[in-house]
């Protein structure tokens, strides 16, 4: 019997074809559940207007930034109807494909990123196109948490007390814990806590574990059998181990601070968000040093100069907050002297600059898995479910829903001094690997190298992640033109112990790599051509050492420019409350202000300064709340 349709399809034996009006309700179906799909990618809350057909001339406050913190910033305060607020943001709405979990590195160097890199000729980043490595930010509202992977960390608890040991009064562990409950509404999976007491409920920001897949799970029972434990909670009393990650989504979509608490506030009377709008300084009276407007420019040419009654907050990310700060002459004289700006207050600005360093040269092979091997049938397939069940490979990350922390033998102290995290190729997808080349800017003969270990079987990197840097780097303006990038010099690999402590990891993932769950998946090392190291031993320290110079990279989490601290502290910028020493009217709130980079990837903390710098503000302004 023939069970072929006209159009080539199968059909199933004793059923007759689809005639046209069955065609179109098929269709008609398929259009409705597409268009309902996109409404629920995009939230409950449309993006914000664009308010430059109604801007006051003066303000209560001015957020620079719709980013991570500055969404939290603008929804909390824009919560006290008296207070008008105004949200001045660089770009516009994010397309709307930033919801999918699976697809959030495609985001790097895209018209939404800053396409920031560093600077060249530093002994680091050698084996990236011209010698620079990228660090990407969202210019997008709400900023990098649009485009980031949505991980969900809290700090360890001795980051927080080092703060404090530092001068930095009311950023312990234990008095920030409030703060990032606030903002949590934890949704435990079933084999979760629902009562945990290291989540929040009730928050705006949905957290939800990750769909651990199949790589994610045998990488867990590797890291069990290699003595590692395996923890019931990555943010729970200890982040010694290996745990399922949580995220900032919501049934499978993306949950940033934009959604979570800028358009949900969009409606209020009191709160204005400027899209597309670069700011170009803060008007700053010279005489009292008092923040007195904010100067910008829309993407039609106009500049604006609007007034602010109460206080500017600077919420532009650890690269961009240090260059609207300078450019509004607050930072280092000397540097703003070169370039012809009035200085208002000597400050190290850009100083202090860290990020948490990765190393992509620790390469693997393992064989094949039968459960999912991307093509065109099992990818469209993925899309459907994932378009009308928001579960399966799209709705979180392949391999990465499993991560951890190790500690090193040169760990100066009990805290994990090394994240382990996965990027995993599959066998022969040398359209992955390229993607990858151009997101990182790796040079041709590394994507080349990958794309020749594909031909071997599914390619893992498990790439050892640097928690506390001792390396330091600085931001400098690029010119006087607020529309020139700052110039990101890293500082990558200026200290030894950074070093050590990578070589060290790259000790401890060879043994689990070694463990009989991964002995059954052939799993083998490679190794990736490098020209500039070749001649050297094969995993001597010299060999690692020179693979480090060549393709260890920023993590994307840049933090620390604007420092915090006391007074007596000369390198700090920002005090305990994050207003700017010796200025009236500017606070910080973002990455930039922590004084050490946090162990983790920041993201939670970015947005639990958000929080805590709304609490201060209405404290300050509205004392009847303390």
């Amino acid at each position: 019997m023939d069970l072929s349709c006209s159009t080539g399809a199968h059909w199933t034996a004793g059923t007759s074809c689809p005639g046209p009006a069955a065609g179109a309700l098929f269709f008609t179906s398929l259009i409705s559940t597409l268009l309902q799909s996109e409404r629920e990618l995009v939230g409950p809350h449309p993006y914000p207007e664009d308010a430059r057909d109604y801007l006051r001339d003066e303000y209560d406050f001015i957020v620079v930034g719709a980013g991570t913190a500055g969404s939290v910033v603008a929804a909390r305060l824009s919560e006290v109807e008296d207070w008008n607020v105004l949200v001045v943001e660089a770009g516009g709405d994010p397309p709307l494909d930033t919801n999918i979990p699976a697809v959030f590195f495609s985001h790097v160097k895209s018209e939404i990123d800053w396409k920031v890199r560093t600077e060249p000729g530093e002994g680091n980043c050698l084996g990236f196109n011209d010698h620079r490595c990228n660090i990407p930010r969202g210019k997008v509202l709400g900023g990098t948490a649009t485009i980031n992977a949505m991980l969900y960390f809290r700090g360890m608890r001795g980051d927080f007390d080092e703060w404090v040991e530092d001068g930095n009064k009311g950023w312990s562990y234990d008095e920030l814990s409030k703060y990032y409950e606030k903002s949590e509404n934890f949704k435990p999976t079933e084999d979760e806590d629902p009562d945990s007491p290291h989540h929040g409920k009730g928050g705006p920001l949905t957290v939800q574990r990750l769909q651990k897949l199949d790589f994610a799970m045998t990488l867990l029972d590797a890291y069990k059998e290699a003595g590692h434990p395996i923890l019931e909670d990555i943010n729970g009393p200890s982040q010694l181990g290996f745990a399922g990650l949580h995220a900032t989504i919501e049934n499978g979509t993306r949950w940033s601070t934009l959604k979570a608490f800028l358009n949900p506030a969009r409606n209020r009377k009191n709160l204005h968000v400027l899209k597309n709008s670069q700011v170009e300084k803060i008007v700053i009276d010279p005489i009292t040093k008092t923040a007195k407007a904010v100067k910008f420019q829309t993407n039609d040419g106009k500049v604006h100069e609007v007034k602010v009654k109460k206080e500017v907050i600077v919420s532009s990310g650890t690269i961009h907050s240090p260059q609207v700060l300078m450019l509004s002459g607050i930072g280092p004289e000397s540097h703003l002297n070169e370039l012809g700006i009035e200085t208002i207050k000597d400050l190290k600005v850009g100083e202090n600059f860290q990020d948490h360093l990765i190393f992509l040269g620790n390469v693997f092979t393992i064989s094949k898995s039968d459960k999912f091997q991307p093509n065109s049938s099992t990818l469209l397939d993925a899309a459907y479910e994932y378009l009308t069940k928001r579960t399966g490979f799209y709705s979180t990350h392949y391999g990465s829903t499993v991560l951890g922390f190790i500690r090193t033998r040169v760990a100066p102290d009990d805290r994990p001094d090394i994240m382990i995290f996965p990027f995993n190729f599959f066998a022969n997808d040398t359209e992955s690997i390229a993607a990858f080349g151009r997101q990182f800017d790796v040079s041709e003969e590394i994507v080349n190298s990958l794309s020749e270990i594909s031909k071997e079987g599914n390619v893992i990197m498990l790439v050892p992640f640097l928690c506390r840097p001792k390396s330091r780097g600085k931001i400098l303006l690029g010119s006087k033109s607020p529309s020139d990038l700052p110039k990101v010099h890293s500082g990558f690999l200026s200290r030894q112990e950074d070093f050590d402590t990578v070589i060290d990891a790259i000790r401890i993932i060879s043994k689990v790599m070694e463990t009989d769950v991964l002995k059954k998946r052939d799993a083998k090392r490679r190794k990736l051509f490098v020209s500039a190291c070749e001649g050297l031993d094969f995993l001597s320290r010299e060999y690692w050492e020179c693979m480090m110079k060549n393709v260890a990279t920023s993590c994307f989490h840049s933090t620390s420019s604007c420092k915090m601290g006391p007074s007596s502290d000369p390198d700090a910028v920002v005090d305990s409350e994050l207003k700017v020493h010796g200025v009236s009217g500017i606070r910080v709130a973002d990455a930039s202000i922590m004084p050490r980079i946090v162990g983790p990837p920041p993201y939670a903390t970015t947005i639990m300064i958000g929080e805590k710098a709304a609490c201060m503000i209405k404290s300050d302004w509205l004392p009847e709340l303390d």
